[in-house]
């Protein structure tokens, strides 16, 4: 016990970034699944015998940009090629339509729209798609909670009209991406399309059109961003009043370009803490209330529905090619797994046919479930719900690591079974998410890292450039 807590106050003194806890377990621990072991009506079928109230989350994937952020290691292809999003739409409605009884069996509470540039789509792509959603869930738009969509400064500015059209149909909230107000690390970040003169007026156009959630984010640790660069972007976008903010730390993956060239040095050090200090008080004194550890919103107005639901255990059905679906049973993509337009065509193909089979993902036992729900949802957890998910596993580990917690002023105790992060615990909280992992998931994590590094490495030693290793996770930078 005294180790454990000695440990976790180290990881805290030492200002140990791991990177942002989202999912769990995370992509990189997903393996091929034996060809036709695994079947979704049979994976969905299974997890609604897990949920007293059965709900649902529905994501929604469109894999086009106009650019690569070199930071983005997300399932993103280049193209505009409006024949190619025809195509593409026909075959995720089609998807939805081969998951209708997936969704009508649960009340949908979310419906999200990511990418990729969602809004790169033209509004015949949207209706379509909304219609279709309504041929399988007729009163769709009076049950849902929250309506998103993924877009980029530049991509609204092209065309407000469109924007507009999508608030009529139903759309809530808008996450344009925004990182920095500070034009020379916008460009550096290969976001010289969004510039801050086209971020204002996209942020201009959503207040005009009536929005009802604008979702922001700035990240920290550009490359020479400074302490008064940063505060600058804070400043700037406070002002801009955005019912959602989000303040991640930059994380530049192995399969990010940035990383695979070892061209970007940004910065990971246990200074970026202080910038979560500073983001945190401007904000908070802005109005806003912590949400999440990276999100910050307007009571009543702001936040990020389906990440808190899916935090909570909520299942999220995942469609559209390098989509993830989370269940109680089996996390897992369909089809392709590395970007491309060739594996998009191939998606769009096997969408006609009918043919999409979970392909790769991550079989959840009870114990993992338990764990999935420890290291997403430590801002409001009820350990009593636990017990019906695995828990009684673990029950020694999973105290002492609370215990450990609790002495380093992490969580709040309320009630016998309910634990709750204090305003340390939020700064905190990906360290803390990570003593939940299981073994098996820390192997899996850093079997795939180490692979891409060694990948990784041997390119960026012919051109000279070392790699040292950072955090408690597989991560790792160049120097």
């Amino acid at each position: 016990m005294n180790n454990l807590r000695n440990e976790l106050a180290q990881y805290i003194e030492q200002g140990v970034i791991p990177p942002y806890q989202y999912s769990y377990p995370p992509r990189s621990t997903y393996r091929p699944l034996d060809e036709g072991a695994w079947d979704a009506r049979e994976v969905w079928a299974r997890d609604l015998s897990n949920h007293q109230v059965p709900e649902l989350n529905l994501y929604l994937h469109v894999p086009f940009c106009r650019y690569k952020c070199g930071f983005c290691n997300l399932y993103t292809v280049i193209s505009t090629d409006q024949e190619l999003y025809d195509a593409y739409t026909d075959a995720l409605c089609t998807q939805i339509r081969d998951h209708a009884e997936v969704i009508q069996a649960r009340r949908l509470r979310t419906v999200y729209i990511g990418g990729g540039t969602p809004s790169l789509l033209g509004t015949r792509h949207f209706e379509k798609i909304f219609d279709t959603l309504g041929s399988v869930y007729p009163n769709w738009r009076s049950t849902v909670e929250e309506v998103a969509v993924e877009a980029t400064p530049d991509s609204i500015v092209a065309d407000p009209e469109g924007f507009g059209r999508l608030l009529q149909l139903g759309l809530t909230r808008a996450n344009i991406g925004i990182q920095s107000l500070v034009p020379q690390e916008i460009r550096e970040a290969g976001r010289g399309q969004a510039g801050e003169d086209t971020i204002r007026r996209a942020v201009g156009i959503a207040h005009e059109r009536g929005l009802p959630d604008l979702s922001t984010d700035l990240i920290m640790g550009f490359a020479g961003q400074t302490p008064e660069s940063w505060r600058h972007s804070v400043d700037e976008l406070a002002k801009l009043a955005p019912t959602t903010v989000s303040t991640y730390f930059l994380t530049v993956r192995p399969d990010a370009w940035f990383s695979r060239t070892g061209s970007y040095q940004y910065m990971w050090k246990p200074e970026l803490y202080e910038r979560y200090d500073y983001a945190r008080e401007v904000f908070t004194a802005h109005g806003y209330v912590q949400e999440g550890s990276v999100r910050y919103k307007k009571p009543g107005r702001g936040g990020y529905v389906q990440k808190v639901l899916t935090f909570h255990g909520v299942p999220l059905l995942g469609l559209g090619v390098g989509a993830r679906s989370y269940t109680s049973v089996l996390d897992y993509m369909t089809g392709s797994v590395k970007p491309s337009l060739t594996e998009v065509a191939q998606y769009i193909d096997q969408a006609k046919a009918h043919t999409l089979r979970p392909t790769t993902g991550f079989v959840l036992t009870p114990e993992e479930r338990a764990r999935k729900r420890l290291v997403l949802d430590t801002f409001d957890l009820d350990l009593a719900e636990l017990d019906r998910s695995g828990l009684d596993a673990i029950t020694d580990e999973v105290a002492a690591v609370l215990d450990a917690a609790e002495s380093n002023g992490l969580v709040h105790r309320v009630g016998p079974g309910r634990i709750q992060l204090t305003p340390k615990g939020f700064k905190y909280r990906d360290v803390l998410s990570w003593m939940f992992y299981s073994g098996r998931v820390k192997d899996l994590d850093r079997e795939y890292y180490e692979g891409l590094h060694e990948v990784n490495a041997r390119a960026r030693r012919n051109m000279g450039t070392p790699v040292r290793i950072t955090g408690i996770t597989g991560a790792r930078e160049t120097a």
